[in-house]
């Protein structure tokens, strides 16, 4: 069973549609103040799980199935990773899972369970919250720099603040 490939009209469609899906996730990372690269990489977990669900559409699901967790275990892994290290990894998952989604289940074999419609969407949500997580940590690098200074001179500052509030304390006639 071939599938009929989308139509430029429908692609740009149906990229609107996983990018109006990226922009709603951003919101709601701002509006919950959770982590855009957590976020990140639990969305890229999910939508990986959703191909294996859809390979149980193949006409011969087992071996499909098992391909579509081997790529649950490489896209899982990068955005693991991020959860517990560095945010570029899951801009890397990010990055590579639309060119695995558009090789492999769009126009490779896997186009016969996979919707087109969900690859192009997939493909175009990838890309743009890859941007967004690079974006992210490249100004949060640029914070956490900074910060880290801050962070180095407040200390200091509390401890000349308490030797102050104790000498003051001492001259009142407080306890030393």
């Amino acid at each position: 069973m071939v599938k009929a490939m989308l139509d430029t009209t429908e692609i740009l469609i149906f990229a609107g549609v996983g990018l109006v899906f990226a922009l709603g996730l951003l919101a709601f990372c701002k509006w919950s103040g959770a982590a855009v690269q957590r976020i990140a990489a639990y969305a890229l977990i999910a939508l990986c799980f959703l191909y294996v669900g859809f390979a149980f559409r193949a006409e011969e699901p087992g071996p499909w199935v098992g391909v579509e967790m081997t790529g649950v275990a490489v896209f899982g892994t990068l955005a693991g990773m991020s959860i517990i290290g560095s945010p570029w990894w899951v801009v890397a998952g990010l990055a590579l899972h639309p060119l695995y989604a558009i090789y492999f289940h769009y126009i490779g074999a896997a186009s016969q369970f996979a919707p087109a419609p969900f690859v192009v969407a997939n493909a175009a949500f990838d890309v743009a919250m890859a941007l967004f997580v690079a974006y992210a940590a490249l100004r949060g690098g640029r914070k956490s720099a900074t910060r880290t200074e801050e962070t180095s001179e407040a200390p200091q500052r509390k401890l000349a603040a308490r030797s102050q509030h104790r000498s003051q304390s001492r001259d009142a006639g407080g306890p030393a």
